[in-house]
């Protein structure tokens, strides 16, 4: 269905360019599961033996067979623009609409906008034929609508200002949350630092989300006085907007590069974002096709886990998975809204996950409250 809030703007043209996803059916996950529970597990022989991005790749690439008999299917219809990843497990492939349609019987591609930026989707499930059904576990780039942060209630910032404008003496507000405040918080000193030439952080950005240098440097001039720190980000992979720069891309990176301080930084993006491309899933295939990555990716992204389907949060799982085997570590937020309610009219109300954030194999982290910090 399509999320609130997303205008339709009418059927694409049957000759405008659509680019599709395809998550070809993994080998030898259920190993995959051992390896990573051993390669995690302290008690374990095989603890901290992490695998190459090619060990992977040997041990989940999908056999020849359905290699070549999903190529002979996309050929079949005419598509030749198609790229894979390095474990040989997803194929990206641009085709007209009017081809893609075909493809997927029942899919029917529209244009979606809301303010400035749009999408293309289709508002109804597509088939694939049986004979491929058992090779495929799902194809990205026709239903999922990017996910919305929603905006926190700042009723308790009234209700702050308030009570400080009646106490006597008192500032009626403070700065905020600053780098100092966290790292006094977690007892870090200025000689808490990153100082290992090895040691290395991201963040994902989505959305168009962007963040300066400029920026990044004067924040850090302005609160990174008390600990060493880096002032610009090392590596930019992907895209790099020359827009605005975005209110949580720059939280993410400032803040990350203040409690991390002083830790070499690549900024992993998706790149070149295709209005038909799902953000989170272009973010996915990015890690499946760099061998050299840095060990810890803070990502700020979920979606409601009764908005996505099985079929691929357990493929999204899988590919958690492969990077806990190579010894990554994924941080997601829990959300803006703790556990999440699912307010159902005249029934039951009940919890919402936010997922990637219920995934076994990511670590989940929640916010830190201060009050008059």
């Amino acid at each position: 269905s399509v999320p609130p809030g997303w205008a339709h703007a009418g059927r694409l043209d049957p000759g405008h360019e659509v680019q599709l996803t395809l998550a070809l059916r993994q080998r030898d996950t259920a190993r995959l599961a051992q390896l990573v529970g051993a390669v995690s597990d302290p008690r374990s022989p095989r603890y901290g033996k992490f695998l190459s991005l090619e060990q992977v790749r040997d041990l989940v690439q999908p056999s020849p067979a359905a290699l070549m008999a999903v190529l002979k299917w996309l050929r079949g219809h005419g598509v030749q623009r198609c790229w894979s990843v390095a474990t040989l497990d997803f194929l990206e492939c641009r085709m007209p609409a009017s081809t893609a349609e075909r493809l997927l019987p029942g899919a029917e591609f529209h244009r979606y906008v809301k303010g400035q930026r749009s999408v293309v989707r289709s508002p109804l499930p597509y088939t694939v034929p049986e004979e491929l059904a058992e090779h495929l576990d799902f194809v990205g780039g026709l239903h999922r609508f990017p996910a919305e942060r929603k905006v926190v209630s700042r009723a308790w910032a009234r209700k702050e200002m308030e009570w400080g404008q009646q106490s006597e003496g008192r500032a009626a507000f403070h700065l905020g949350v600053t780098p100092s405040v966290i790292r006094k918080r977690y007892n870090m000193t200025g000689g808490d630092v990153g100082l290992a030439p090895n040691n290395s952080q991201a963040c994902a950005q989505f959305l168009e989300q962007y963040f300066h240098q400029a920026d990044l440097a004067e924040f850090m001039q302005l609160f990174g006085r008390s600990f060493g720190h880096r002032s610009q980000v090392d590596r930019v992979v992907g895209h790099q907007g020359k827009g605005k720069a975005g209110l949580e891309a720059s939280l993410d990176v400032e803040y990350i590069m203040s409690t991390g301080a002083n830790l070499s930084r690549p900024r992993c993006v998706p790149a070149g974002r295709h209005e038909s491309q799902e953000p989170f899933l272009a973010w996915l295939l990015l890690l499946s096709n760099m061998s050299s990555l840095p060990w810890v990716h803070s990502v700020s992204y979920g979606d409601d886990e009764d908005s996505l389907s099985r079929a691929y949060m357990e493929r999204v799982n899988v590919e958690f998975m492969k990077a806990a085997a190579r010894g990554l570590t994924i941080l997601f937020a829990s959300g803006d809204d703790g556990a999440g309610c699912r307010r159902v009219p005249g029934g039951k109300h009940t919890f919402r996950p936010s997922f990637p954030a219920s995934s076994p194999y990511v670590t989940t982290v929640g916010g830190t409250s201060f009050k008059n910090p």
